[in-house]
């Protein structure tokens, strides 16, 4: 009796230890946590407070800062946050506070030394059976009680310290994120980022026909432009709702309002004259033409480019991705607010692209930065595209369409192709390494002139 009574005396005391801050064995959620672009660590999580996640690792607790995690582990982590809610709301009745377990603890502690009590005077009074069964029951139910009180709410409680806005703001900023979209166009696209922005390069020339079908052409030819190093694309991380937002009816007339996902950018539709570009005739048949600077962009929603519904087709200059006309997952797309878009259930705005105007957004959900005087406004920062020919040649655009681009072998210039009146015209361009540019005028009069250019 003495030998078992001091086992299950040690039992108690073990059991007690064991209880007194743990619930970091589970290593149901081991997995490599991937962090800091590029750092990786092998781990479960511990738990999740003030905005970092502590991941034990076999020789250490690690903090790791929830902004700083790849999106596939903040997803991770917002999910563990979903089961929790949902756990807390289920068992909340029966939750056992901090300060209710420290009297429980201490009711267990002194039962154990009551029944140690009892043992010694039973044992002098020669009371044996009564102090048997008491000992017994008094011995196994102090780590019973404990160990009933004991669950997984203290933790619980700790991961809800790190609330679910903080998940969806770094899920939207992620440049991580955001590079999978640029993903599927590396040939021609290069993304790179800080604390700030998400910087895409490119030359500006897509890889799909340019210029075809246009009726309303002001003799602008697309040629590659330098949209790299500080003259770059930047889409702000860390957007903000904007308390004033931007309309593009009464601003943004000048400069782009979007980069596509194949590194071309999106102007308003509404031109410079206060007219939508496609119902001119202005643009191509992927919505895009060539403006003033010989610079190729788009005046609607690139549809073309939604190849997977999960992946958006361009960035907004406010922060917010655009989708094409499905949602995320695949799924039909939900109605539209005023902004042209809307929150997903995890609380993520984006923007949906469309087939009609406005085509991108009717205002701007996100804070920018504006250039100019309404409507003559730009969004700051953004790339410079620098006219370099002057006024355009004259050219016939009576019954005018533009019939075909093709590029030259030698991979440095095209030809492009049109009919006015039924004559065919055509300009043939190219540019060396020196960027002289050199152009011939092939008029639907038979007459050709030849111009050259120096970038």
């Amino acid at each position: 009796m003495k030998f078992l009574f001091i086992g299950l005396l040690a039992l108690s005391f073990f059991t007690l230890r064991a209880h007194e801050g743990g619930h970091g064995d589970d290593k149901s959620s081991d997995r490599v946590w991937t962090f800091d672009q590029n750092k990786q660590l092998d781990g479960s999580l511990l738990l999740i407070k003030e905005g970092k996640a502590f991941v034990e690792t076999a020789f250490q607790i690690v903090p790791i800062e929830i902004t700083s995690l790849s999106l596939k582990d903040q997803k991770y982590i917002d999910q563990k946050m979903s089961e929790i809610h949902q756990l807390n709301a289920s068992t909340y009745t029966n939750s056992v506070g901090g300060q209710d377990k420290m009297a429980l603890l201490g009711v267990s502690l002194f039962l154990v030394f009551g029944a140690f009590l009892l043992f010694v005077l039973g044992k002098r009074k020669k009371l044996y059976p009564i102090v048997h069964v008491t000992v017994w029951a008094i011995t196994l139910s102090a780590p019973v009680i404990f160990l009933t009180s004991c669950n997984e709410d203290d933790e619980e409680q700790i991961v809800m310290e790190t609330t679910e806005g903080e998940v969806v703001t770094s899920a939207i900023s992620d440049p991580e994120n955001i590079d999978l979209a640029f993903a599927p166009y590396t040939a021609t696209v290069d993304t790179r980022w800080d604390d700030s922005y998400f910087y895409v390069e490119s030359q500006g020339i897509p890889a799909h026909q340019m210029m075809v079908g246009i009726t309303a052409w002001i003799a602008q030819v697309p040629v590659p432009h330098d949209y790299t190093g500080d003259n770059a694309w930047a889409i702000p991380l860390n957007p903000e709702y904007s308390d004033d937002p931007v309309s593009i009816t009464d601003n943004l007339r000048r400069g782009a309002v979007a980069i596509a996902t194949n590194g071309i950018p999106i102007f308003n539709p509404i031109n410079a004259s206060g007219l939508v570009s496609k119902d001119l005739g202005e643009l191509d048949e992927f919505g895009g033409h060539s403006g003033r600077g010989d610079d190729y962009h788009y005046h609607t929603a690139p549809l073309h480019l939604a190849s997977s519904a999960t992946l958006p087709i361009a960035y907004a200059f406010d922060g917010y991705a655009i989708y094409g006309s499905t949602e995320p997952d695949g799924g039909t797309m939900e109605s539209l607010d005023e902004f042209h878009g809307h929150t997903d259930e995890d609380g993520l705005f984006h923007y949906h692209g469309t087939d009609s105007y406005p085509f991108i957004f009717e205002k701007m959900r996100g804070i920018v930065a504006l250039e100019g005087s309404a409507p003559e406004t730009q969004i700051e920062p953004q790339p410079v595209a620098k006219a370099f020919r002057g006024d355009p040649h004259g050219i016939n655009s009576d019954n005018l369409i533009i019939t075909d681009l093709i590029a030259n072998n030698a991979g440095n210039g095209y030809e492009l192709f049109y009919t006015s009146n039924g004559t065919n015209g055509s300009v043939d361009y190219s540019w060396d390494d020196n960027d002289l540019y050199t152009f011939v005028f092939n008029d639907i009069d038979g007459k050709a002139t030849t111009e050259t250019f120096q970038r």
